[in-house]
């Protein structure tokens, strides 16, 4: 009996240790938020919370900043001894290498706008003899907020990075298409902004460890570079700056002039030889972090959480003037756990991630409140001693580990009744803490950076239950903050059945990003696998076996409520305003299979009528191929091209044919999908394909994808000509009929200044 209780205590230890240890982020005692009153907003406040969690998770919620470097330095040489470490960018592309598929976006040109979603409209700009002023653009969430993009077009050229390459193409007229310029790089782009006669690129920069600035660094990070080129002479473009951020590229945004650049630096840490902020490098040269004289430097103010660190992720948000290289690089930078997402307007950047309360520290809790004072004084007094002891010495883990180990001894020496007893008081304890605080033990934070012609400045953050899927879950409206989430299924031994379920939920935060209004427990069971904010509404897809659509009303911010719901087979991914009553979603079809479960089949393209919003309808549905069917449009909103006032829907697809039934397929095409559609639904007008006589070209692997260089990758359009682009081609058609006008391959020799190397 004895031996059975020391074995369930050490389950109870151990099981907080394995949450804690699973956890994506470096804070210690894990990262869930607790409620905290400023966030919560009173509508969801928990009340029953023990002290030393909501003191633990109150700390992890306040956001601090150094006064200086020395400050920083200090805290960092009393953090962590040896942090994990892989070196030399074998940190795998950090947040964005994990979370690639987070881009969901929709595709094409915002003029029209439904209350900041961007409507797909044609760009009408100032007509030239140059080009022509109707032309597609990148999709983007939110007007006058740019993304970047591997592909873009000012009506007249094409921008394109192919493998290490970006290609200046003169493409309009459709029939004299041709290279003009090829920039090759040493290193792989990764994606662009167009801004006026500048083009900026960026991507991991894979040569800097060769380099002899980067031998005599200490700390060996990855770097992303950031380049911009004068391109006022396509034959001819000449780079004007030349940047290198220490760390991983997450995201960015292009607002005016300024480029806002968000990088991560995971298992961060100090060598007293190094600078005690993430470098910049200009030119090859580390900027100083002293500013004196008229020197270029780069001093950005940090911001960090009073609480023990098992390891760090510095998070630097700089602003990049592309117009003016002259003018100094801004920046902040963010201790984190983390930055998985990003939604930005255009006044504000928030910057979401997910964080979790370990169940070992909910655990702990239990056993300091009903086993602790049982304890001799001079046991109680080496658990503080081990409790005090500096984090570099002893981390959290290592900490309870021991105090665990001082309870078990205790418990061993009871009577078999005594631990019978004690253990059902333990549980019950533990069953009811739980009830307490599940709402906390998945969280998340987001952090409200403010900007405005360059300048930065952290405002607040704010906390809901959950995690957030993508930037479309995010939305800010009339000042108010809007975030779907799911909290995921848990597999606690202390949740009942009913509890362990995920669910979804819909919050509003006003503009000092408290909880003002809550929408909490929608579909049990499932999970958010598509969102879309419109206006005082909003549109959410769940999936398990079928595809709920939920119209939510938003008008009123302090009470948002559930208007209508469509259960159809299969889930859209993806959705898209075709108008203010209709929304395109894009996704897979499913049927059940013989278990009860259900088996995922082709592509399913859907026309909502949300018209009646209590009442949302299916007005028309096509599905394309069978099991194994894909689309990169599915998770990366860019390659999703749709123009209403064109009747066009444009999505790179790959289809697979089942027709012995075998729950696989063969492929059957790769290329681009075209269709017209309006109010009734879609037709299938043809199909663009870039293989040479049906080969699939040459496979290239890169940011954890692996593709052929014929694979269609992206759709534009200038005028009356849809552009498909791969890594190998640049094909225009008629969007009349589809008829072929040029297939341009992507090559260039070297001839004279029209190539250069750079990097």
């Amino acid at each position: 009996m004895k031996q059975l209780s020391k074995i369930r205590l050490a389950a109870l230890l151990v099981l907080g240790s394995l949450v804690f240890s699973g956890c994506a982020t470096p804070f210690k005692v894990q990262n869930k938020p607790q409620p905290s009153q400023q966030n919560q907003g009173g509508a969801n406040v928990v009340n029953k919370i023990p002290e030393e969690i909501k003191i633990a998770s109150d700390n992890q919620s306040k956001i601090k900043k150094f006064k200086d470097y020395d400050e920083l330095a200090a805290f960092l040489e009393d953090g962590p001894s040896v942090p994990s470490y892989s070196g030399f960018g074998m940190m795998g592309g950090g947040i964005r290498g994990m979370a690639t598929n987070e881009m969901l976006l929709k595709s094409v040109a915002p003029t029209a706008s439904m209350d900041g979603v961007g409507l797909s409209a044609p760009v009408k700009e100032e007509s030239s003899s140059a080009g022509s002023g109707d032309f597609s653009k990148t999709n983007i969430q939110v007007e006058g907020v740019d993304e970047s993009d591997i592909i873009k077009t000012d009506g007249k050229y094409v921008y394109a990075v192919s493998n290490n390459s970006l290609f200046i193409i003169s493409a309009f007229p459709a029939d004299k298409a041709e290279v003009v310029s090829k920039i090759e790089f040493e290193s792989r782009p990764q994606d662009i902004y167009i801004n006026g006669d500048r083009l900026a690129i960026f991507g991991n920069n894979q040569i800097i460890y060769n380099s002899d600035v980067y031998r005599n660094f200490r700390r060996q990070s990855s770097y992303t570079f950031l380049k911009v080129f004068d391109i006022s002479d396509k034959k001819n473009p000449k780079q004007v700056r030349d940047l290198d951020f220490e760390g991983n590229y997450f995201d960015s945004r292009l607002i005016g002039d300024h480029l806002y650049f968000v990088t991560n630096n995971y298992n961060y840490y100090y060598a007293t030889s190094d600078p005690v902020i993430p470098r910049l490098l200009e030119n090859g040269e580390v900027l100083p972090i002293k500013c004196e004289g008229k020197v270029k430097c780069f001093a950005p103010e940090v911001y960090y959480f009073d609480i023990p660190y098992d390891s760090y992720n510095f998070t630097q948000v700089a602003s990049v003037n592309l117009k003016n290289s002259d003018e100094a690089v801004r920046g902040d930078v963010y201790v984190l756990s983390g930055g998985q997402n990003m939604y930005v307007s255009q006044d504000n950047i928030y910057i979401a991630y997910t964080k979790y309360l370990s169940e070992y520290q909910l655990s702990m809790s239990v056993l300091k409140e009903m086993v602790v004072p049982k304890l001799t004084a001079p046991l109680q007094d080496k658990i503080k001693e081990i409790e005090v002891t500096k984090n570099y010495i002893l981390n959290e883990q290592e900490k309870m580990s021991k105090i665990g180990a001082i309870v078990e001894r205790y418990m061993a020496s009871l009577s078999a009744d005594d631990q019978s007893a004690l253990e059902k008081d333990l549980e019950q304890k533990m069953k009811d803490r739980y009830q307490d605080i599940s709402k906390e033990l998945e969280k998340t934070v987001v952090h409200k950076i403010g900007v405005k012609n360059g300048q930065l400045e952290y405002k607040t953050f704010g906390e809901v239950t959950g995690s957030v899927l993508n930037q479309f879950s995010m939305d800010e409206s009339n000042g108010y903050f809007r975030i779907a989430t799911t909290k995921n299924r848990t597999w606690s031994q202390y949740a009942s059945e009913d509890e362990k379920d995920s669910y979804s939920n819909v919050y509003v935060l006003d503009d000092q990003m408290k909880t003002v209004g809550t929408l909490e427990g929608l579909a049990k069971g499932e999970k958010i696998y598509s969102a879309r904010f419109m206006g005082k509404r909003m549109y959410l897809v769940t999936f398990v076996q079928t595809d709920p659509l939920f119209t939510i009303d938003l008008s009123d911010p302090k009470s948002p409520k559930v208007l209508g719901e469509l259960k159809i087979p299969g889930y859209s991914s993806y959705l898209h305003p075709y108008n203010e009553n209709l929304i395109i979603g894009f996704g897979k079809d499913t049927v059940a299979n013989e278990w009860g479960g259900v088996k995922t089949k082709g592509l399913k393209f859907s026309l909502f009528d949300v018209s009646d919003v209590a009442n949302p309808k299916e007005v028309d549905t096509y599905v394309m191929g069978d099991a194994g069917s894909d689309s990169i449009a599915l998770n990366d909103h860019k390659a999703f091209l749709f123009n209403k006032d064109k009747n066009l829907l444009v999505v790179p697809v790959t289809i697979t044919e089942d027709k012995e039934n075998r729950g696989w397929g063969n492929q059957i095409f790769s290329g681009a999908a075209v269709f017209t559609v309006n109010e009734q639904g879609f037709k299938l007008k043809g199909k663009i394909d870039h293989s040479d006589g049906g080969q699939m070209g040459t496979q290239d692997c890169w940011w954890g994808y692996c593709y052929f260089d014929n694979n269609v990758l992206r759709s534009l359009y200038i005028g009356d000509t849809l552009y498909t682009y791969s890594n190998k081609y640049l094909k225009a058609n008629n969007l009349s009929d589809l008829k072929e006008i040029k297939n341009l391959e992507l090559k260039k020799e070297k001839k004279g200044d029209d190539f250069q190397v750079v990097n």
